[in-house]
């Protein structure tokens, strides 16, 4: 019979198992890596049906950019600036044009209120193709005329109203005058 000594406070455990497992999830670690490095290889090559789709494309961009410097020496050309500017000229004159009178004033006559008068009206139409209104209101009280600045603020063709000025009344002109400004989102 054989007894065995182990004076350690803690025995040396059995800790093969555990180094064996951790070498084969080692070696299976490392194969993962070297199939996702070749795969990773394989897809990185360009197919051929993308490098001619991308040389047709630059090809475009070539004759584009060609036709854009001619029609751009074209347009800067001194015997062609009479041209260019009546062009734009008219084009302005027309955009101005389709600005429709009767629906501006059916718009405001929607929300007027009856103690409010409207005195002057100026459309323009601003650098960004918005037609901004410059009005001058007359109102016999000034509740009459906050009243019709709630009725523009709550329209959806009127954005919000700038008040430029304000006089009281004079023995000329027995309504209070009010100068404002507002955009009108009328479809042109």
């Amino acid at each position: 019979m054989r007894v065995e000594l182990n004076l350690a406070t803690q025995s040396f455990g059995n800790r093969r198992p555990f180094w064996v497992a951790c070498g084969m999830a080692g070696l299976v670690l490392a194969a993962v890596a070297v199939v996702l490095i070749v795969q990773y290889s394989r897809n990185y090559e360009v197919s051929p049906v993308f490098l001619r789709r991308e040389a047709e494309l630059r090809a475009e961009l070539s004759k584009l950019t060609t036709v854009e410097s001619e029609a751009r020496r074209t347009l800067q050309d001194p015997a062609n600036a009479p041209v260019l500017e009546r062009s734009l000229f008219l084009n302005e004159l027309l955009f101005r044009k389709g600005i429709s009178w009767t629906r501006t004033f059916a718009d405001l006559e929607n929300i007027l209120p009856p103690r409010v008068l409207m005195m002057t009206i100026r459309p323009e139409v601003t650098a960004d193709n918005q037609v901004r209104l410059e009005m001058q209101v007359g109102a016999e009280s000034g509740a009459d005329f906050i009243e019709f600045l709630k009725a523009l603020e709550s329209s959806e063709l009127f954005g919000p109203a700038t008040l430029g000025g304000y006089s009281p009344p004079n023995e000329n002109q027995p309504l209070f005058r009010y100068q404002l400004t507002v955009n009108y989102e009328q479809q042109l």
